[in-house]
This record gives C-alpha cells, sequence and structure tokens, in this order.
C-alpha cells in the first residue's frame, strides 16, 4: 500500500486514509516502516496527518502507537495531525495525546515551515462501509419507532 507522503522542511508527512481499519492497517503499517527506514537520515520528525478522518478508529491508534516506537528507535519524533474533535477525543480517552503531540493543523507542527515536497502520489483507500440489510438499515443500527412509555425506548425494527 502506497500512502500519500511529502517531505516539508525536515519533517514526512504521511497522510492517512479516512478510515484506517483491520482491511488497510496491514498496509499502512508496512508502508508506515518503509516510509521511516527510508527518511529517518533526512527526517527528523513523521507527521501523521489525519485531517480525512472524522473519528480514530482503536486501530488507527494502534498503528500510530507502533509508528511512535519505530519513529523513537530511528531517532525521529512522531507528531499527530487531528483536527476533527472526536478523533482528537479517542486520543484523550486513551491517553495518547499525553506520549504523541496532537495538533489542530499541519501549519502548527513546530519546524514546519517550508513548502511540501511530494514524494509519493497519493493512493485512495477503500472507505469502510456497514453493509445494508433488506428494508435500507445497516446492520446493528437501532430503530426507535415510537417514544414509549419511559420516553425513548429503543425497538428492534419490525
Amino acid at each position: 500500500m502506497q500512502v500519500p507522503t511529502q517531505i516539508i522542511s525536515a519533517h514526512c508527512v504521511v497522510a492517512f486514509p479516512d478510515v484506517v481499519d483491520i482491511e488497510n492497517a496491514p498496509g499502512l503499517r508496512t508502508a508506515l516502516q518503509r516510509i521511516i527506514e527510508a527518511h529517518a537520515h533526512t527526517c527528523d520528525a513523521l507527521i501523521a496527518d489525519l485531517s480525512a478522518s472524522r473519528f480514530a478508529t482503536a486501530t488507527a491508534l494502534s498503528v500510530l502507537v507502533e509508528a511512535r516506537r519505530q519513529t523513537r528507535r530511528k531517532g525521529m519524533d512522531l507528531y499527530v495531525v487531528v483536527p476533527a474533535p472526536l478523533a482528537r477525543k479517542s486520543f484523550v480517552i486513551t491517553g495518547l495525546n499525553e506520549s504523541i503531540p496532537l495538533y489542530a493543523a499541519l501549519g502548527d507542527v513546530p519546524g514546519r515551515t517550508a513548502a511540501p515536497t511530494p514524494v509519493a502520489a497519493p493512493v485512495t483507500a477503500p472507505a469502510a462501509r456497514m453493509p445494508r440489510q433488506p428494508g435500507g438499515g445497516h446492520r446493528g443500527e437501532c430503530r426507535t419507532e415510537d417514544a414509549g412509555a419511559a420516553g425513548g425506548e429503543d425497538r428492534p425494527a419490525p
């Protein structure tokens, strides 16, 4: 799996797909490992850009924890750009925000001053979609037909 990668100043910026799941995580892990190996001598930091993500899955967090270990072994820093509030909340809830610096925008990352230089062409990652069920609902979707006596009881779809 190729991921969009740019060199900005002494930072290697990797654009994550909108959703990291069990289907694309192995390819992303391998791509990050190769990027870290290839650019450890020219980059001071790896920036994981999650700007396309509305939320951060547990799988995405595990990929970032592994990338953090790899960057540290190579003497690099790891920064994460995560503008979406729901995605940032995943880092706060797990406590990862204490060990991986988070930024709301790429321009907020320290030391990022030069214009980007593309390293690899962007590749569109498949979006995670829940299969549709007969009747138009999604698997795992909960429907409420009426408010119920208690004011909001969920009932299964007919």
